[in-house]
């Protein structure tokens, strides 16, 4: 296992498993949770089919600390480490490989806007999910208000960032905001089968060329999408004909 900052890495086969350790309710300190260049190089296994975010214990993530973000006093100091910390969720969003956040207990503001970057969200039965900003004076600031959005559209966030209401799984579930719901027992395995059901007969190039078609139809224009994906097939078909040649010629 490594470390860093107070995220852990470890490897369950050919996926990775990243751990905020910070419990009880794995508090962020500070905005970047994890070194980026340390997640890059974990992340460049050649071997990785694909990534589990979870929490250590009972709770994935209660957000913030709000006593340490509000000790801050230097506004470009703020805004730089908020932007850092954005660099990590990009760079999660376009992995690869499929990312899946594993909720369990809280998941609470930044600690929801985190999992939103994930590929798929498997949520604890008993998970409670909240954006509480608003009721301290301010809003999410981990991107959240533009990644739920896109998601789910725009009404169900509204409620949710402006009421800061606390929502369950089943709730979450019926809007959109998670995917699958199971017992808390079940999370880490299920997001672990799940994994492995999607990736264990894929070779590594086709998975890679399947995730980077799916996250350019997210954050391209659609006709930009579709070159990127025409390129993409044509580069496997000439690989797969070159192999098949190689074959028959041994």
């Amino acid at each position: 296992m490594e470390r860093s900052k107070i995220s852990e890495w470890e490897l369950h086969g050919a996926i990775g498993v990243l751990t905020l350790s910070n419990p009880p309710q794995n508090y962020l300190h500070e905005p970047e949770f994890v070194d980026l260049n340390d997640l890059k190089r974990w992340t460049s296994d050649e071997a990785l089919k694909g990534m589990i975010i979870r929490g250590k214990g009972r709770h994935f993530c209660a957000g913030f600390n709000r006593e340490e973000i509000f000790k801050i006093t230097d506004k470009s100091f703020l805004y730089d480490a908020l932007r850092r910390s954005e660099q990590i969720l990009y760079y999660l969003e376009d992995l690869p490989i499929p990312v899946v956040g594993a909720i369990t207990g809280v998941c609470f503001g930044a600690g929801l806007e985190l999992v939103l970057s994930c590929d798929i969200r498997v949520c604890s039965d008993k998970a409670l999910l909240s954006f509480p900003e608003t009721e301290f004076g301010i809003i999410p600031g981990f991107n959240g208000t533009v990644r739920l959005p896109k998601r789910i559209g725009i009404s169900y966030p509204l409620e949710l960032i402006l009421t800061a209401k606390t929502i369950h799984a089943d709730e979450a579930l019926k809007m959109g905001i998670v995917d699958y719901v199971v017992s808390s027992k079940e999370v880490f395995e299920y997001s672990l089968k799940l994994l492995e059901g999607y990736t264990a007969t894929t070779p590594i190039h086709v998975l890679h060329a399947a995730m980077k078609a799916l996250n350019n139809a997210r954050k391209l224009p659609k006709e930009a999408a579709s070159r990127e994906e025409t390129n993409l097939v044509a580069g496997l078909v000439l690989e797969k004909m070159k192999n098949t040649a190689n074959l028959n010629l041994s």
